[in-house]
């Protein structure tokens, strides 16, 4: 059914207060995303980084072509389905998500915004008639957009199961899954559903990508699993932009020369410590999943090849990421910021627990004189009221924590007095 254009001062009003909006989509996608996570218990309750990003950006997606097409009084035949849509569908479909739920997300996802928008609109359309027409306009266009958005995705789910049932990854995928749940398992029957031979040592790695389109991240895949020199490697497609890898071999693995390796630009390399069995094939896959969780937190300062040897007690220390932060923020008061001062601070009284209170080793360690050691401990005390030795164990937490993850549980100088 065609959308009715009202006369131009309502066109007008609804294009206004969507062009108002624009400026808030990120802010709106985050709203979305957190109601939807709340209302469907089939997404709010998996515990999987990656589908809550993906919910996030596609939340963000459609509310951002909603303003947009509002804001242009564009018609209801340009409606395309953004793809950050598509990798949340099918990022669905390899968990295993019925058709149901994404179509519950949309029905709930309309209704949200319907509210946002609605609020918006008698704010700012005074006249009663202009705010009718302009109320079913923009109804019109939404109801449209959710049925063209939904027949689309509709077609695209069964596209992409049948795809993945036809395919040896979806028996690789399904084999994968009680494993990886801990669940009790035939290890040889896993093992030739897999090809992969489960009886030796494992090193699980997690390739990823914050994009959804990155040139060379299944060339990362390969050339990881190569330097790490074990057998013929498993890897399996998990996420829009992310694959799990896991080499195995009879003798030991070396990781020297994977943490060595220096993928394409913008893919990160994540993996766990060496494990043996199907224990040590869980285990270690759980770890290279945490250390791509810190990876992502930290962001753009992260290194690209990061091992969970080196991230294990600040992936401990942040299972909590808003009570992390809590924590961060009341153990180093001032400290707790970005910026250069603090942040040598900082360095300077973590060395210092950590050598066990030597001035002279600190010194030596970050290449200043022991005077420069003293004056920075001493403005450290002073600004965190009280001495580094009190406390020392919760004091060296906050600081592995604020080392370890930067801004994402630190705070903006300009929202800290002090």
């Amino acid at each position: 059914m065609a959308v009715v254009v009202p006369h131009a001062s309502t066109g007008s009003a609804v294009r206004e207060t969507a062009e108002e909006l624009l400026p808030a989509t990120p802010e709106l996608g985050r709203g979305m995303a957190d109601h939807l996570s709340a209302a469907i218990p089939e997404i709010g309750q998996i515990e999987d980084d990656e589908l809550r990003a993906e919910l996030l950006a596609s939340s963000e997606a459609n509310v951002g072509q909603v303003l947009r097409m509002l804001a242009h009084g564009a018609r209801v035949d340009d409606i395309t389905v953004p793809h950050e849509a598509m990798d949340f569908l099918r990022g669905n479909v390899r968990r295993g998500l019925p058709l149901a739920v994404i179509l519950r997300s949309y029905r709930l996802g309309h209704a949200w915004l319907w509210d946002q928008w609605s609020e918006v609109l008698q704010e700012r359309v005074e006249d009663s008639g202009e705010l009718a027409a302009g109320q079913d306009e923009s109804s019109a266009f939404m109801f449209a957009y959710v049925d063209r958005i939904s027949a689309a995705l509709v077609e695209e789910f069964g596209t992409e199961r049948e795809r993945m049932v036809r395919s040896a990854e979806q028996l690789r995928w399904d084999t994968l899954q009680p494993i990886l749940a801990g669940d009790p398992v035939d290890t040889d029957a896993a093992s030739r559903r897999l090809g992969y031979e489960l009886r030796r040592d494992h090193v699980a790695v997690r390739v990823s990508s914050g994009a959804s389109e990155v040139e060379g991240l299944e060339r990362a895949v390969g050339e990881a699993a190569a330097a790490l020199a074990g057998g013929e490697p498993l890897v399996i497609a998990s996420g829009a932009a992310r694959f799990d890898v896991w080499c195995g071999s009879f003798d030991a693995l070396a990781t020297e020369a994977l943490e060595h390796y220096e993928p394409p630009p913008r893919v990160l390399v994540a993996f766990g410590k060496p494990g043996t069995g199907v224990a040590g094939f869980r285990r270690s896959h759980d770890e290279a999943k945490q250390t791509a969780r810190i990876g992502a937190l930290v962001g753009d300062a992260r290194p690209s090849v990061m091992s969970y040897a080196r991230v294990e007690l600040v992936s401990l220390l942040s299972s909590d990421l808003p009570r992390a932060r809590a924590f961060v923020a009341s153990q180093l008061g001032p400290l707790a910021i970005t910026g250069g001062t603090a942040e040598r601070l900082r360095e300077t009284v973590l060395a210092f627990l950590v050598s066990g209170g030597s001035p002279t080793r600190v010194a030596e360690e970050l290449f200043v004189h022991k005077n420069t050691v003293a004056e920075r401990i001493k403005r450290a005390e002073e600004a965190l009221g009280r001495g580094v030795d009190e406390r020392p164990v919760e004091l060296e937490a906050a600081l592995t924590l604020a080392a370890g993850l930067g801004d994402a549980v630190l705070g903006d100088p300009e929202g800290v007095g002090g």
